[in-house]
């Protein structure tokens, strides 16, 4: 809480700051009242054009700080908790929630706030941890990166790195991002952990608490599952959401995240076309992002961002026995959302009964942990 006020103080402070040079200058400028000389204005055109300077630059920075500001709290009270009736499908579901960003209505839940096995949507964090450091200019996207014997010896979805290779930082976070290559997710937590994963993984942790995640831990940056459950990254429905809604304001990742197909190593002798694990880009209109994830212990779940017209709402959902029930599911209950939404917007809905005892999802008969896929 102390982080999120110091932020909004600065932004304050900083826009305090704008205004005072401003009064500053003006003052100078005409306090005795005679028409300036040619050498007064000459000064004068200078003087205003390093104020726009200065006020671009102060611009800059309060935008890339408000990037860092944790979202505002999500709002419960008109929610439809547990199973949605016209949706059966929502059974098998552990967990879920749908947002509706634009009023902070959350428009379903089902155990948002528990701490659930997160799979691959664990690479949402290590993007954002990326993207912060070339904020910061830490590093580039244009920044050289060797392949380490680490990297290549993760297993799960791979882009298949080699020792003897170097990739520019922003085609790693495209692997990430479409393929949910836990290669390259590695190697870009190894890299900017200044060789110390661990570091890194600190991090991400770190800006889960910031964020304000229900229930999350993370004890690496692919998702792979650890030797047991209780090394598993997990995170909550509602911490999915919030960490969904802080990479929209990166639109270098929702690009990322919305891309179809990427061609890795293009024009080398060793071309790999890959494929977004996100089906829904291109099967539901309006989604744009954001990750998948599957071990035995998740189930398959995703996050999911969608835009149409003016409408922004983001889906999570964990548990479901295949990708393609799950899949069928996000469809109708995004489509359900859109419906909902203005009534809720509006007050037209009556608030929730108590929630009804949520049936027991059925389990697959794996329980222990797999590589992470879709």
């Amino acid at each position: 809480m102390k982080s999120k006020t110091a932020s909004i103080l600065f932004i304050l402070a900083i826009i305090a700051g704008i205004h005072v040079i401003g009064i500053f200058f003006f003052m100078k400028s005409g306090k005795d009242g005679k028409s300036p000389s040619p050498q007064t204005t000459a000064r004068t055109e200078a003087e205003n054009s390093a104020i726009a300077k200065a006020e671009e630059e102060i611009k800059k920075k309060v935008e890339e700080k408000a990037k860092d500001v944790p979202p505002l709290p999500y709002d419960y009270s008109l929610a439809v908790n547990g199973n949605i009736p016209e949706l059966p499908q929502g059974a098998v579901a552990k967990s879920g929630i749908l947002v509706d960003i634009n009023t902070r209505k959350v428009l379903w839940a089902k155990n948002a706030k528990e701490g659930v096995p997160i799979a691959s949507m664990t690479k949402m964090m290590t993007l954002l941890i990326a993207m912060e450091d070339v904020r910061n200019e830490k590093v580039s996207l244009s920044t050289d990166v060797k392949v380490t014997k680490h990297a290549y010896k993760i297993g799960g979805s791979q882009v298949y790195l080699d020792p003897r290779e170097t990739f520019k930082l922003e085609d790693l976070l495209k692997t990430i991002a479409i393929k949910s290559a836990n290669d390259s997710a590695y190697l870009v937590s190894e890299f900017l952990g200044g060789g110390d994963v661990e570091s890194f993984i600190s991090r991400m942790n770190q800006k889960a608490e910031y964020l304000n995640m229900p229930n999350t831990k993370f004890f690496n940056a692919h998702g792979l599952p650890g030797t047991t459950s209780k090394e598993d990254n997990i995170s909550s429905a509602e911490g999915m959401a919030i960490l969904a809604e802080v990479l929209l304001r990166s639109p270098k990742i929702v690009e990322w995240a919305s891309t179809p197909t990427f061609t890795f190593r293009e024009g080398t002798d060793k071309p790999m076309l890959i494929t977004n694990h996100n089906k829904l880009v291109n099967e539901c209109p309006g989604v744009d992002g954001m990750k998948t994830g599957f071990i035995n212990r998740s189930g398959f779940c995703i996050t999911v961002t969608c835009k149409r017209a003016d409408r922004r709402l983001i889906a999570v959902v964990t548990g479901f026995n295949t990708w393609k029930d799950r899949n069928s599911f996000v469809k109708k209950l995004i489509d359900w959302g859109y419906r909902r939404a203005p009534l809720v917007e509006s007050g037209k809905v009556p608030p929730p009964k108590a929630a009804e005892p949520v049936k027991k999802a059925a389990t697959s008969k794996k329980t222990s942990g797999a590589k992470s896929k879709k």
